[in-house]
């Protein structure tokens, strides 16, 4: 068995700062798909009762919630195994949302989708996979 425990100054800061950051971000765009759905999904003029698609908004609110409880609980117990979970859980939704806001045009803020995309890629995308990366490379090496 790998023994998983590491010094609590092993965690980059910079993977902690990356994860605060993730948790707020996350956290209030949760809370905001739940109760303010209109503000958030503000690009859909043509939902007229908001109701209707409850089920949708909650559940992605939920969802973000959920993620950014994960990553209290990963930067909490900073083991390896749990970062590289928690970020390549982080990064396979992110590539997804960005895939679906490229493909339906819906989410974008009004930002061109040409700086939406490099701007996902270089703050959340690459973040992510270098968080996992160290994960794995502190994973093997105990």
């Amino acid at each position: 068995m790998v023994n998983e425990s590491i010094r609590e100054n092993e965690l980059p800061k910079w993977i902690f700062i990356l994860g605060c950051f993730l948790v707020v971000f996350g956290g209030v765009s949760g809370v905001l798909g739940i109760v303010n759905p209109i503000l958030f999904f503000n690009d859909f003029p043509s939902i007229e009762s908001w109701r209707d698609v409850s089920f949708i908004t909650n559940s992605w609110g939920i969802r973000n919630l959920a993620m950014a409880v994960a990553l209290i609980i990963a930067l909490w117990l900073k083991t390896p195994s749990v970062i590289v979970a928690v970020f390549s859980m982080r990064f396979f939704n992110e590539l997804g949302d960005l895939i679906n806001v490229l493909i339906s045009g819906h989410g974008s803020f009004g930002v061109p989708l040409m700086f939406l995309l490099i701007g996902w890629v270089l703050f959340f995308l690459i973040p992510e996979a270098l968080a996992v990366r160290w994960g794995f490379s502190k994973y093997k090496s105990h």
